[in-house]
């Protein structure tokens, strides 16, 4: 394992993104799904899109089978079959579009939840730590192209590991599993990650649309979160 970076040194400063890094954010995000994260997002809009296919046949096929029936009853109940497949349609489009536009302009909206790698004034990089009740989820780690290589990325994440007083969780591909091995890392399952973490990762679950498409989860043991679960285990044996 290669020695982790110190947190970051002058004149590097992480911080909370201002309004004025909005779109400099958006462009690397559009940038960081380019490179990393385009494939995933074609199979899940693939897999939406399939779906709302799906329901338009299902809506053709009603339409086309009603005229043929006589008995009132059954164009009744084939009529209400019909209303909330094109219910169900509307729906299931008006979810891809939602999270199309939030692929596209997210940052727009979410911004004040980034944080920024700046020098001299100049963004070199992102990331995004979300925080919860019982974790941290941390996503979109970047760095700009002319300043990759020299151990930014780890630094961003060694400075927010240690910001951070809950467990960290994050999905990743396999290519950059063994960068956050270096980070401290630890690979876990599916079936191993805390509910509140799989409600935060139900995009990334096992399924069928991500056959052939493998996805890591990996967990960051903070000191504070280690601090206090002993704490409390020396309070459960105190008598």
């Amino acid at each position: 394992m290669q020695p982790v970076p110190p947190a970051l040194p002058l004149p590097y400063l992480l911080r909370s993104a201002k309004v004025s890094d909005k779109w400099i954010l958006q462009n690397m995000i559009w940038q960081f799904t380019w490179e990393v994260g385009i494939a995933l997002d074609l199979r899940l809009f693939g897999y939406a899109i399939f779906r709302i296919g799906l329901v338009l046949l299902a809506l053709g096929l009603q339409l086309q089978v009603r005229p043929l029936i006589r008995m009132v009853d059954v164009q009744f109940i084939l009529v209400m079959t019909s209303v909330a497949t094109v219910g169900l349609g509307i729906y299931l489009t008006s979810r891809v579009m939602g999270q199309l536009v939030m692929r596209l302009f997210g940052v727009l909206l979410s911004w004040s939840q980034f944080q920024v790698l700046e020098r001299d004034g100049v963004i070199l990089g992102c990331a995004l730590l979300n925080s919860y009740t019982a974790h941290c989820e941390l996503a979109y780690v970047f760095v700009a192209p002319p300043y990759r290589h020299q151990g930014l990325g780890s630094r961003i994440v060694q400075t927010l590991v240690q910001q951070s007083t809950q467990d960290i969780y994050l999905a990743c591909k396999p290519e950059v599993v063994a960068f956050y091995e270096q980070q401290g890392f630890l690979v876990q399952t599916w079936p191993e990650l805390p509910t509140s973490v799989k409600r935060c990762f139900q995009l990334f679950r096992p399924h069928p649309r991500l056959w052939g498409f493998p996805l890591y989860f990996m967990r960051k043991a903070t000191m504070g979160s280690a601090s206090l679960s002993l704490e409390a285990a020396n309070l459960a044996e105190s008598p």
